[in-house]
């Protein structure tokens, strides 16, 4: 069932007026008529079933005691990598849970951006994909940061992701989580030594080499397999 998110609270009973992009995604996309329910999920969380009353409202009818969150917030730090891997990967982080994203201008990071002019495109992906998959929030993608920012996204447990004797397996359940990803070329040595000195405790993900793409879906499966 298609599901939409509006920013403000609502109840059941409550006439909603559609943003744009949802009602031609409904209309002219899925070709829906007043027949069709869908859900809506309000600034608060709250998961309601909807139907279209018009072309630009719909008429919330029933609420849903549904929370798709998990117990652990997770945040990945993500070096930005080529644009097509970096765009399915945030899709699926989204999809498996994640809720803070923060795209990292590594080192050796292949793509080189100077501001946040792609932020407005992820924020479009995170948004579909946290409708596809059923959250109940937006996770938020977060400025693209340098090494010196990146103390700001520090968490209860915090992991950078690197050859280590300590396997990922060993990592322990949290409140929160923070993990960070090379990029394609792998961290450069002295920028991994300032990760570890804020706090970052290094773990591996085993024995073979995992492209970033593939090393940041596999560190959040493991996370979820613990936490939730």
């Amino acid at each position: 069932m298609q599901q939409y998110f509006i920013n403000r609270k609502t109840c059941v009973g409550s006439i909603e007026e559609l943003d744009k992009d949802t009602l031609y995604h409904l209309i002219k996309v899925l070709r829906k008529n007043n027949k069709y329910i869908f859900r809506i999920v309000d600034s608060d969380k709250n998961v309601f079933y909807a139907h279209l009353i018009n072309n630009y409202q719909c008429e919330i009818t029933e609420s849903l005691n549904e929370n798709n969150e998990l117990d652990t917030d997770i945040t990945c730090i993500l070096s930005l990598i080529k644009n097509d891997k970096m765009e399915l990967c945030i899709q699926k982080l989204v999809e498996l849970g994640v809720k803070r994203i923060v795209p990292y201008k590594s080192v050796r990071s292949v793509i080189k951006v100077k501001d946040n002019k792609k932020k407005e495109r992820l924020e479009k992906i995170v948004k579909e994909a946290a409708e596809q998959s059923h959250r109940n929030i937006i996770p938020k993608v977060c400025d693209y940061a340098d090494l010196k920012d990146l103390n700001k996204y520090l968490s209860e447990k915090n992991y950078i992701c690197y050859e280590s004797e300590k396997n990922i397996a060993e990592i322990e359940k949290s409140k929160s989580i923070t993990y960070i990803i090379g990029p394609e070329g792998g961290f450069e040595d002295k920028e991994y030594q300032k990760i570890c000195e804020m706090g970052f405790e290094s773990v591996s993900l085993g024995k073979r080499i995992l492209r970033a793409e593939t090393a940041a879906l596999y560190m959040t499966s493991i996370i979820v397999g613990k936490c939730q």
